[in-house]
C-alpha cells in the first residue's frame, strides 16, 4: 500500500508539472469569468447560463487533463522505455496502473475544485457587490451565503464522468499514441449520450438493431445520465437516492474497467 502511495504522488508532481495542466486550467478560469459576459439574451435566466457554461468549462478542462496525463504518464513511457526501469523496481503491474489513476484523478481533482471555488466566488462577489445585470433572486436560485448547490453538484457529476472517461483512456494508453487517445476518447464521449438517448427507442427499432443498441448501451458509460439536467429531473426527495445510485455505478463501472486495464498491461511486452 505504501508503494501505490508512492506511485501515486510520483504520478501527481509528474503531471503538475506538465505545462497543459496550468494551461487549461487558467484558460478554464478565464472561460468561467468571460460567461458572466454573454448573457445579454437569456432573458431572466442569466445566471442558470453562468452556471451551465462553467460547469461544461470545468467537464471539458477536467476530461482534456485526465486523457492528457494519461497520455503522458503511459504512452511516452512506452515511448521513450522508461517503462523498464520502473518495472525492474519491486513494485507489481497492478500498483503500476493503479498508482497512475490515482495520480491523475487526484490531478483533476485539484483543477476541478480550484475552478469551482472560483465559479463560487464570483457567483457570490456578483451577488452581493452586483458587478452585473443579474436580478439577485436569481443569483442566489439554489445556494446559501457560501455554497452554491447546483453548481456543487454539476462539479460532482463533472468529476463522475471524468472518473470514467480517464479509465478508459488509461486502456488506450497502453496501445495507442496521443492523437489517437484523444480522438477515441471523444468519440466514445459523443456516443455516449447518444445511444443512452437511442436506448429509449429500442421497441420501435427491428430486434437485431434493438440488441445492437442495448449492448453498446451496457458498454458505454451513461454520460447522459450523469449530469445536472438528469437530477433536476428527479423528484426532490429522491435527489440523494439518485446520487447515491449514480456514484455507486460510476464506481463500478471504474473498477471493472480498471480492471481490464491491469489485465491489458500485465500481457503488455516491453521487450
Amino acid at each position: 500500500m505504501k508503494g501505490l502511495f508512492s506511485l501515486a504522488f510520483n504520478n501527481l508532481k509528474e503531471i503538475i508539472r506538465q505545462p497543459f495542466y496550468y494551461i487549461l486550467l487558467l484558460s478554464g478560469c478565464f472561460v468561467i469569468f468571460m460567461s458572466f459576459m454573454f448573457t445579454f439574451f437569456a432573458f431572466g435566466e442569466e445566471m442558470r447560463m453562468i452556471k451551465d457554461m462553467a460547469i461544461s468549462t470545468i467537464t471539458v478542462c477536467g476530461l482534456l487533463v485526465g486523457i492528457l496525463s494519461s497520455s503522458v504518464l503511459i504512452t511516452k513511457e512506452f515511448k521513450r522505455k522508461t517503462i523498464l526501469s520502473l518495472l525492474s523496481k519491486p513494485i507489481t503491474r497492478i500498483q503500476i496502473i493503479l498508482g497512475k489513476y490515482f495520480g491523475i484523478i487526484t490531478a483533476v481533482i485539484i483543477l476541478i475544485v480550484s475552478q469551482g471555488i472560483f465559479l463560487e466566488v464570483l457567483i457570490g462577489l456578483d451577488t452581493v457587490l452586483g458587478f452585473s445585470t443579474i436580478e439577485r433572486h436569481a443569483a442566489t436560485l439554489h445556494s446559501t451565503h457560501l455554497i452554491d448547490y447546483y453548481c456543487l453538484q454539476g462539479v460532482y457529476f463533472s468529476l463522475l464522468q471524468i472518473l470514467m472517461l480517464t479509465s478508459i483512456s488509461l486502456i488506450l494508453s497502453i496501445y495507442l499514441n496521443v492523437t489517437s487517445n484523444l480522438i477515441i476518447c471523444f468519440l466514445v464521449f459523443v456516443l455516449s449520450h447518444i445511444i443512452t438517448y437511442a436506448f429509449s427507442f429500442c421497441d420501435k427499432v427491428p430486434a437485431a438493431v434493438s440488441v445492437f443498441i442495448k449492448i453498446c448501451y451496457m458498454l458505454f458509460p451513461s454520460f447522459s445520465n450523469l449530469n445536472i439536467f438528469a437530477v433536476e429531473s428527479v423528484a426532490r426527495e429522491y435527489v440523494t437516492l439518485y446520487i447515491f445510485y449514480s456514484s455507486l455505478y460510476s464506481i463500478m463501472y471504474c473498477a471493472i474497467i480498471m480492471y481490464v486495464a491491469v489485465v491489458c498491461f500485465k500481457r503488455k511486452e516491453f521487450f
